[in-house]
């Protein structure tokens, strides 16, 4: 089941389509920078009689490819030079519909059949939400005559956006969301998860209302239930190819998301909260840095010259040592290589070892003549919180490097950070210091009457950034909560900024 915000009704522009008197038709197929406006001057006919004879357009941009029905008065020339008009004989029908009910056991694909059209691809070029909804009593539109059916079905091709080069005023946005809803009225297993997608809608709508506050812009959006037994994505995928919007946001789940691989959704499409690194291999924008961006970060930092602290003259300047800790295989061995790569052996100790973690308590024997820069690349928060109790049962000198997956996702708290110098890397923080921060909690809770919860940002901030870039090609921003940084026509998000625990908060660092 779809659900919309804004609601086309093709309905009306079926009983709209009468035959039009003193008049021929010409069949035109699209090309590349053809608008109903320049169709309607070439020909000499008017906006409002193609809109009729073509009712399968009133809600969506023309398709290379598609042929349309032109009107045109009898006394109009047209030019025969022009490979793609091709003049019908002036007692040519024009193209009639109607009004159909949807009946208790109809079906798209019965209904193409008994209507005579070519393709199932034909009946919902005529009647798009069929795609999204269908109930018994649905208003469809219905091909009268033959002149009706004489249209070609899109193909799904990349190039199938309005043949004009640019987006205009208007922008359509689809956002597919795990709503749940036949779960969350049962009080059914995925209600929390509904709650969290509803307040991601909430955010998104936040972020088009201020978008289009001071412009000349319309921006229409569409929300999809991904986990409702008629919106599978796969019919989703379907419906959004013929009507192609500018923008999709979701799906969330990685599984649901590579359904987009492939088609000419793919490039529109934004991976929102997916840390699965199959995402990454596709052409959708990811919006979620991945953990190797960190630690490039990390490496990065260290290898700076780094500034002693002078502000205390007594304090004795030990030399410092990158101190690697981790488990020898997987993802954890891998990151460790990474960051001991182009070190000499004196620049670093990598302390590692097996799921016993045994290793860890040769921290208790370090050097305290030394500095460490420690940085620990298993994410196991027991794993953590075991090396830093070996740390901690000696006096040492170690500043502790780390990231947001490990410091906010892993459920430490924030007394785990008191007793280290810890400095986090991280693309996902809601700062209250910044003006914007406030001000987004102010809107929010005017329009919605509660305070915004953490989906409810990262719906705001995700949309927000990609009408950002659609518009005005923005390729960095900070959002609310979320980083944002393609450059170099990148499609992986490699925002990061530095912060460092003090006075029991989150300091960001200049």
């Amino acid at each position: 089941m779809g659900i919309k915000r804004k609601l086309f009704v093709t309905v009306l522009l079926a009983i709209a389509a009468m035959p039009l008197s003193a008049q021929s038709t010409v069949a035109h197929e699209i090309v590349k920078g053809n608008t109903i406006y320049s169709l309607a001057k070439e020909y000499g006919s008017t906006v409002e009689a193609i809109n009729e004879a073509n009712p399968n357009i009133g809600v969506r941009s023309l398709v290379i490819g598609e042929t349309l029905m032109i009107p045109i008065p009898k006394d109009t020339l047209v030019n025969q030079d022009v490979d793609s008009q091709v003049p019908n004989q002036s007692n040519t029908q024009a193209p009639e519909y109607e009004v159909y009910l949807v009946k208790r056991k109809d079906t798209p694909e019965s209904l193409t059949a008994s209507w005579g059209l070519p393709d199932v691809e034909a009946f919902f070029t005529l009647n798009p939400d069929a795609r999204i909804q269908w109930s018994k009593g649905m208003a469809l539109v219905k091909p009268a005559n033959a002149a009706a059916m004489a249209f070609k079905t899109p193909t799904n091709s990349k190039e199938t956006n309005d043949t004009t080069a640019s987006l205009g005023n208007d922008i359509h946005v689809a956002c597919i969301l795990p709503f749940f809803l036949d779960q969350y009225v049962n009080e059914g297993p995925g209600r929390k998860r509904s709650e969290l997608s509803f307040s991601y809608r909430q955010g998104v709508e936040l972020a088009i209302e201020e978008f289009t506050k001071d412009s000349s812009l319309v921006i229409d959006v569409q929300f999809f239930d991904s986990m409702n037994q008629r919106d599978t994505v796969q019919g989703i995928v379907q419906g959004l190819i013929t009507n192609q919007p500018d923008l999709v946001l979701g799906p969330m789940y990685s599984s649901r998301l590579m359904q987009l691989k492939g088609t000419p959704l793919e490039e529109l499409a934004v991976n929102l909260i997916s840390k699965q690194e199959s995402v990454r291999n596709t052409g959708l924008w990811n919006d979620v840095v991945s953990e190797d961006v960190f630690w490039s970060a990390i490496k990065s930092f260290h290898d700076l010259p780094q500034q002693q602290d002078t502000a205390n003259d007594s304090t004795v300047v030990l030399p410092r040592k990158l101190l690697v800790v981790g488990i020898n295989s997987g993802k954890s061995a891998k990151a460790s290589r990474y960051l001991i790569n182009d070190l000499e052996a004196e620049e670093y100790l990598l302390i590692e070892g097996d799921n016993s973690w045994i290793h860890n308590e040769q921290l208790a024997a370090l050097d305290s003549t030394i500095g460490y820069d420690l940085v620990i690349t298993e994410n196991d928060p027991a794993y953590i919180l075991d090396v830093l109790r070996n740390l901690r049962s000696v006096n040492l000198d170690y500043h502790w490097y780390t990231h947001e997956y490990q410091a906010l996702d892993n459920g430490l708290v924030s007394s785990v950070f008191a007793r280290e110098t810890v400095h986090m890397f991280n693309a996902n923080f809601t700062d209250y210091d910044r003006e914007e921060s406030t001000e987004f909690i102010r809107e929010f809770r005017n329009r919605f009457e509660r305070h915004p919860d953490r989906m409810a940002i990262e719906g705001y901030d995700n949309a927000k950034f990609h009408l950002l870039r659609l518009t005005q090609g923005t390729t960095s921003w900070r959002g609310v909560r979320k980083g944002f940084s393609f450059e170099n026509a990148s499609r992986e998000n490699s925002f990061v900024e530095m912060r460092s625990f003090k006075n029991l908060r989150w300091e960001l660092q200049q």
